[in-house]
């Protein structure tokens, strides 16, 4: 708030309020002598002051006064419609009701008309002349009981054209007045009222006309006018003209002079005209010329369509107006949704979810949160710019929100009470998860649908077979549409579980205890039912459970990933769960880089071999996402790359063999822990190694691969890293390979050097291989080429030495050009590509 608001404020605060100091340690009979002889003063303002601060801290935008004097021309149309219900000769010859804006260039002034229901002399002094004075709220209180869709509510927008104009003159003819009258004011310091001289110009109706500053010219331009008017008053009820110039070709006569010479050059020669010929030379003496023509043009042709019923609404025109809304001319959504809320705050709303994402919807996507929705105020767009509207995550969607309801501020600007925009903010996430629902399932709902549309007699000709294919091709078309959709927006519904202010802590703490939840809930209302079968309580209750599981299953509905069954296609968890194996507890999953990489990970070879399938999370914040669903439908979500999975189908034989093996290569499991303790936590058997000799994963609480490579990514991490940071590692060793059971026999014999760097080397492989980085790869590097050379039998620290080689004499070459036995001389004329051609004594002398 800038000091202009802050007087302003602490100047209605005293006037309005009414307040009366007193002073708290006066006696009685004091304050009876104060009361006493009190002199009562009213405040006294500097009224050019008083309005210069009343404009300048009402309004942040000179561009206002356009939209507010289009709201008012509305207002007063609307008035002069709802009169001519009940008596239609008020209207008179004037039947047209428009707004028409005229330009002029020359005197930098900006004119808006309409042939609404005018003023009287006095309505032009008491509404235009007193402070807060609306016309428009007077004409709603006279009659009360009627639905009368107003815009104007405050008597304060009309002042918004001095932002713009230094000087601003209205006519105005009411019908009830035989005069027309001027109201004319120079920069609101004081106003005059008179009888128009130019007589009745109007008929009937108000002119506005504004004499634009010289900070303010850029509105005597009609591309300015006309982009405005398709911000703010595109959708208004009434036709809006803009009156444009442009530049057409004319014929016209040639001059007379021009005319008479021609006639004098033909007295020359002796012709025989007849009629026709006199008619043709009239007709050739003409020429072209550019003059400029004024011509009407509307200006607001696209119609609000989110207020007609839907039914009379085709998918065509919806799709049509999603073009106009979004700009963009080449491509249909992806869907919408069109409704009306009720309740706490009536509003109607059409949401519309792009094909594609936009290229920077990430690019500053923690910056300052715009959204493409916005809202109208019975047709009249108030703010294109929200925070808290829509949550971050779904800035994508674009839409408008229109309502007769809400509460703003004198100038219309910002809303008064964020209780009203969080209920519409409920609402709308609510009706955009819905429709991210329908637009992932598929069920036997939808075919019922299809089979009672337009095909049902196609259908019934149609074999069984013929039947059954069409809807796997509609069921496959769907999918297929929503893979795309996932494709674009995945990310951010991923991002939603994460960061909804207002879902996620449903969603982190709820979905671990889903069904627990809903089982006490059911059981209190069943318990209780059989104390008061009528409770309004079990009621609430029941709602509130049925609440939270829609919530609970919203955004986990929609998630999509590849898998190892299918790592070409995207799955979900209803579709893993139907393929999943009999008395399986368990999702599966591991998150990497790319699927590629996922796919030929040792950490899933067991459980690929046993059957069983493992989703692939290759998208960065798909770890995060599961860190906040701890399960889906009673099915636990199970990270496969962490050190405390167990693996399925552990039955008691496998668990003796396991504790078995533990003992025998307990020298192995014990030296290797202490030789790299200092990033080891444990060195344990593994029972999900197939062809691969050792793994590393983390601990329980440790980062797992992925996500220390996406927390060393960060601009801001500590640089390096250590264990204490990303936590200890646990190493997985294949009892059944070789190499292992070759480094447990030479542990046994007493270890020396060279095993010790073969268990270094193996142990920063399996790192690489499971997804982590190497701390030390020059000293990685520096093992390995030793281990190199003791395969190829070299002394492990032979020395470098330089390779000596015999260097050959070279001939001396000349730098005169060659000469041929038969006296040839050659010259060289290409000196990059040493090219040489024979030339003659005069060549020469000319090159």
């Amino acid at each position: 708030m800038n000091s202009k608001q802050k007087a302003f404020a602490l100047l209605l605060l005293f006037m309005l309020s009414g307040v009366q100091v007193m002073t708290q340690d006066l006696t009685e009979e004091q304050r009876k002598l104060l009361e006493e002889s009190q002199e009562t003063h009213e405040f006294q303002a500097e009224t050019g002051r008083l309005m210069d601060i009343l404009i300048n801290s009402l309004y942040t935008q000179k561009e206002i006064f356009l939209r507010e004097l289009i709201s008012n021309a509305a207002d007063a149309l609307d008035k002069i419609r709802f009169l001519s219900v009940k008596n239609p000769e008020i209207l008179g010859e004037k039947t047209e009701l428009a707004i028409r804006i005229e330009i002029n260039t020359e005197e930098k002034t900006v004119s808006v008309t309409d042939s609404g229901i005018g003023m009287t002399k006095n309505d032009l002094i008491s509404n235009l002349g007193t402070i807060a004075k609306s016309g428009t709220t007077q004409f709603i209180e006279a009659i009360k009981g009627g639905n009368v869709n107003l815009i104007g509510q405050f008597g304060v927008g009309f002042y918004s054209c001095f932002l713009a104009g230094q000087k601003v003159t209205v006519a105005s003819k009411n019908g009830d007045d035989d005069d027309q009258y001027i109201w004319e004011s120079q920069a609101a310091h004081s106003f005059a009222v008179s009888k128009d001289p130019r007589g009745n110009t109007l008929g009937r109706g108000t002119q506005v006309t504004i004499h634009l500053k010289q900070d303010a010219v850029e509105f005597a331009e009609e591309s300015t006018i006309r982009e405005l008017i398709k911000k703010y008053s595109e959708f208004i009820n009434f036709p809006i003209y803009l009156k444009v110039t442009r530049e057409v070709s004319k014929q016209v006569e040639e001059e007379g002079e021009q005319q008479d010479q021609q006639e004098n050059n033909d007295d020359d020669e002796v012709k025989v005209k007849d009629d026709d010929d006199d008619a043709d030379t009239k007709k050739k003496a003409t020429k072209t010329i550019k003059e400029k023509v004024s011509e009407w043009v509307q200006v607001n042709e696209n119609k609000a369509i989110w207020l007609r019923p839907k039914e009379e609404i085709s998918d065509d025109d919806y799709k049509k107006f999603y073009k106009v809304l979004s700009k963009n001319s080449g491509e249909d959504p992806f869907n919408w949704v069109h409704f009306k809320a009720e309740g706490e705050v009536e509003f109607t709303s059409l949401i519309y979810i792009p094909k594609r994402a936009p290229s920077d919807m990430f690019d500053n996507y923690y910056g300052k949160q715009t959204t493409n929705l916005k809202l109208y105020v019975r047709r009249v767009l108030i703010s294109e710019e929200f925070e808290d509207i829509l949550p971050r995550y779904l800035s994508f969607v674009k839409g408008v929100i229109d309502s007769d309801e809400l509460p703003l501020n004198v100038n219309r600007e910002t809303l008064q009470q964020l209780k009203m925009l969080k209920v519409i903010s409920r609402k709308i996430v609510k009706k955009i998860l819905e429709l991210f629902q329908d637009s992932a399932s598929y069920d036997d709902e939808d075919e019922e649908e299809t089979e009672e549309g337009e095909e049902d007699d196609n259908m019934a000709e149609t074999t069984p077979e013929e039947q059954q294919r069409l809807k796997d091709e509609k069921r496959k078309k769907k999918i297929d549409e929503y893979n795309e959709f996932w494709k674009e927006y995945g990310k951010n519904i991923k991002l939603g579980v994460i960061e909804d202010s207002s879902n996620r802590q449903k969603l982190a703490e709820l979905t671990s205890m889903m069904t627990t939840l809903i089982w006490i809930i059911n059981r209190f209302i069943s318990i209780y039912q059989m104390i008061y079968i009528n409770s309004r309580l079990i009621q609430l209750i029941s709602k509130l459970s049925s609440s939270i599981y829609q919530i609970l299953l919203y955004l986990i509905y929609y998630f999509r990933w590849y898998s190892s069954k299918n790592s070409t296609d995207l799955t979900s968890f209803d579709d893993y769960i139907e393929r999943a194996k009999p008395g399986q507890d368990s999702i599966y999953y591991l998150a990497g880089e790319n699927k590629e990489q996922l796919l030929a990970s040792p950490i899933i070879q067991g459980l690929i071999k046993k059957g069983y399938e493992v989703l692939l999370l290759d998208d960065p914040v798909d770890e995060f996402t599961f860190q906040h669903l701890n399960e889906y439908k009673q099915k636990k979500l199970v990270n496969v790359g962490k050190g405390d999975f167990k693996q399925p189908e552990d039955n008691d034989e496998q668990r003796k063999k396991l504790k078995a093996l533990k003992k025998v290569f307990q020298p192995l499991t014990d030296w290797w822990r202490k030789l790299l303790s200092e990033n080891v936590d444990s060195v344990v058997i593994s029972q999900r190694l197939i062809e691969d000799p050792i793994i590393v994963v983390s601990s329980e609480s440790g980062y797992s691969a992925n996500m220390e490579r996406i927390s060393k990514a960060q601009a801001y991490s500590s640089k390096g890293g250590n264990s204490q940071q990303f936590g200890k590692k646990i190493v997985e060793i294949n009892p059944n390979h070789q190499a292992i059971q070759e480094l447990l026999q030479r542990v046994k014999d007493d270890p020396d050097q060279e095993t010790e760097e073969m268990a270094r080397v193996l142990y920063e492989a399996a790192l690489v291989n499971s997804g982590y980085s190497i701390p030390n790869p020059e000293k990685f590097a520096s093992r390995f080429y030793k281990l190199f050379n003791s395969a190829l039998g070299i002394d492990r620290d032979a020395p470098i030495k330089d390779f000596e080689v015999e260097i050959e004499d070279e001939p001396e070459t000349s730098s005169e050009p060659p000469v041929d036995q038969d006296g040839t001389k050659w010259e060289k004329v290409n000196t990059d590509d040493a090219q040489w051609e024979t030339v003659s004594d005069d060549k020469r002398d000319d090159l």
